[in-house]
């Protein structure tokens, strides 16, 4: 005859139950159709991101504490120095993002300045490129997934943050702004590509 098999304590089965609902609130996601001429892109994000679109644009926001990466419902995010807004941008197919339209229609110094093109005098300072329009700077790196990094630098007292591009996978460019106070350029890009990894679940495109 077959032996039942034994139950555990009540103590060890709460446990259990305590784990897997855990499990799964870690599962959880939401998903936000971003719509585009022709496109739709269904971005599933965590729900402990607390993303929400940006009315009347096809983006979405979210905001983070640096350096816990911890999500914020903070509108005045500007007043918090450790925080990080991050936006995600539909691209369509072959559309490029700030930084590489940037890097397309810059011209390597002054001398070689065309009628009709903007012009960018280029320098190289801690590995990175530079390049400047008037008052305007932006330096321009790969992140560690190999993207090409864009952030337009404060030059001025008056300029509170950074503003960075970057494209994450084929269909999202990924703008972001923190304060100017972190000039480690390369270390707030990690962060967000971390951040990223960890609560982007999918991107789904949809021709219409």
């Amino acid at each position: 005859m077959r032996m039942p098999a034994p139950r555990l304590p009540l103590r060890s089965r709460l446990a259990s139950a305590l784990v897997l609902a855990c499990a799964a609130s870690l599962l959880q996601a939401a998903s936000f159709p971003l719509e585009i001429p022709g496109q739709r892109l269904t971005v599933e994000v965590s729900d402990e991101l607390e993303a929400s679109p940006v009315p009347g644009t096809p983006d979405l926001t979210a905001y983070l504490a640096f350096p816990s990466g911890q999500p914020l419902a903070a509108p005045s995010w500007l007043s918090q120095t450790d925080s990080v807004r991050i936006v995600l941008r539909p691209l369509a197919p072959g559309m490029p993002t700030r930084v590489e339209a940037l890097l397309d229609r810059a011209l390597p110094t002054e001398s070689d300045h065309a009628s009709g093109r903007p012009w960018f005098v280029r320098r190289t300072d801690d590995g990175m490129a530079v390049y400047r329009q008037a008052t305007q700077e932006t330096w321009i790196f790969r992140g560690r997934d190999g993207a090409r990094v864009g952030v337009h630098v404060p030059t001025t007292p008056i300029q509170r943050t950074h503003l960075a591009s970057r494209r994450y996978g084929d269909s999202l460019e990924v703008i972001y702004q923190y304060g100017r106070e972190h000039a480690d350029l390369r270390a707030m890009d990690a962060f967000v590509l971390a951040q990223l990894r960890k609560h982007v679940r999918s991107v789904v495109r949809e021709t219409r």
